[in-house]
């Protein structure tokens, strides 16, 4: 497979928005994508949920338009208007043919800055949400993660919560709340735009700045800080029982490094050996393939701004399930104390390298890649300097990084599964 390329043209706007742009002449459609650094890690303990409500309250009412007219509005020209929450960041995305971005710009404005969080939409999305989060509290997936949060992180810390929150506490959300949140922590400065598709640049740059040059630029109120979270000391093990439940799910791991540490790429390497690579990696062939104990079993390195987890997780039978956790320790423990083979780190790097120029190859890949490079900063030149970032890490990096942030004696095991 070819380098991929990425020109990205960069721009900053006085509000402190920053613009994003690469183009795609072959592409008659064009992708906007807004994100607002406000996210699930804006919210309390007690307001938990409250940012995925107001991200999903965006496109339900404006100053300008109500939920039916702004409906009406995209699906006449072709539009799609999608609203992503996340613990980081509320991402409003528009697609369109290129000759309609002036209204996409426009529309994206509009839905980012003034919506009305009107009562009646309120409460139809709380009623979809309470019915998701009363599902997920009776799945013993969905629990086992819960639990592992809550006793891997210290009370209070914003990677303890549940993104969606909880029943309790999303029916205590009222629309003011809603409002409130939105204009504490929606603002130019905590805001990028990336474009993508066959929109000539420099023209799609003009038209996203004339829609949101006179957003308000007041000064950002501060963020919220994401604080270290300590390791364990030894193995800590939660057991939750669910009625009527036939299958175990493990969720075993501890808070890990943020995405611009210096060691991330080793241990993202060392992570797709260990859990992701093939049939989940060494995880999978082990406790799935090779010992039948799983029906699913890989690991997971969450990468982000702050301490997210590293995690190991497996769905088994209730009777399996000390030899799952003891099988996946095995695997932790032979990755920190010995280097991985020659064609295992050949094989993570050719896949590493080669799923970048497929994700180049959308523009919503495209749009999502340029945010990542300004969010961590990692230069415009990044997607030219990957390939050689990957190919330089050696059998022994893996080893160091696996052994300073992994350790099978040190983890936080959540086991949700029948009651006994």
């Amino acid at each position: 497979m070819s380098q991929a390329r990425l020109e990205i043209r960069r721009r900053v706007l006085a509000n402190g928005i920053v613009l994003l742009g690469h183009s795609q002449p072959s592409s008659r459609a064009a992708l906007l994508r807004v994100s607002i650094q406000s996210g699930a890690r804006h919210d309390a303990t007690t307001t938990a949920g409250r940012a995925r409500l107001a991200g999903s309250m965006l496109r339900r009412g404006t100053a300008r338009w109500n939920f039916e007219s702004l409906s009406e509005l995209t699906d006449a020209n072709g539009m799609a208007l999608t609203v992503d929450v996340g613990r980081h960041s509320t991402d409003v995305s528009i697609r369109c043919l290129v000759e309609d971005l002036p209204l996409a710009t426009t529309i994206a404005r509009e839905v980012v800055s003034r919506p009305t969080f009107p009562a009646d939409q309120l409460e139809r999305l709380r009623g979809e949400v309470l019915t998701g989060l009363r599902e997920a509290d009776h799945d013993t997936r969905a629990v086992a993660d819960r639990v592992f949060r809550e006793r891997a992180y210290p009370d209070g810390h914003p990677y303890a919560r549940r993104v969606s929150g909880y029943v309790e506490t999303v029916s205590a959300i009222e629309a003011p709340a809603l409002a409130e949140f939105h204009a504490a922590t929606f603002h130019p400065a905590r805001t990028m735009i990336a474009l993508a598709g066959g929109v000539d640049v420099a023209v799609g740059l003009d038209a996203v700045a004339s829609a949101f040059a006179d957003w308000d630029g007041r000064p950002p109120p501060p963020d919220v800080q994401l604080a270290p979270a300590p390791v364990p000391d030894e193995l800590a093990r939660i057991d939750r029982g669910l009625p009527g439940k036939s299958q175990s799910d493990i969720v075993l791991g501890r808070p890990s490094i943020p995405r611009t540490h210096p060691d991330y790429y080793a241990l993202d390497l060392g992570n797709l050996i260990l859990g992701r690579m093939g049939l989940n990696g060494r995880i999978g062939a082990n406790v799935r393939e090779r010992l039948g104990l799983a029906y699913y079993s890989y690991s997971d390195l969450e990468g982000g701004p702050g301490p997210g987890a590293w995690t190991a997780r497996a769905g088994v039978n209730p009777a399996n399930v000390e030899r799952a956790i003891e099988a996946i320790a095995d695997e932790i423990g032979r990755i920190v104390s010995q280097p991985v083979e020659p064609e295992e780190i050949a094989d993570a790097s050719s896949y590493l390298t080669g799923i970048l120029p497929l994700a180049l190859e959308s523009s919503d890949g495209i749009a999502r890649t340029m945010l990542s490079i300004e969010t961590y900063d990692l230069g415009i030149d990044y997607v030219d300097r990957y390939p050689d970032i990957i190919r330089a890490l050696t059998r022994d990096d893996v080893l160091r990084a696996t052994r300073a942030y992994l350790d099978p004696a040190r983890n936080i095991v959540a086991v949700t599964g029948p009651e006994s």
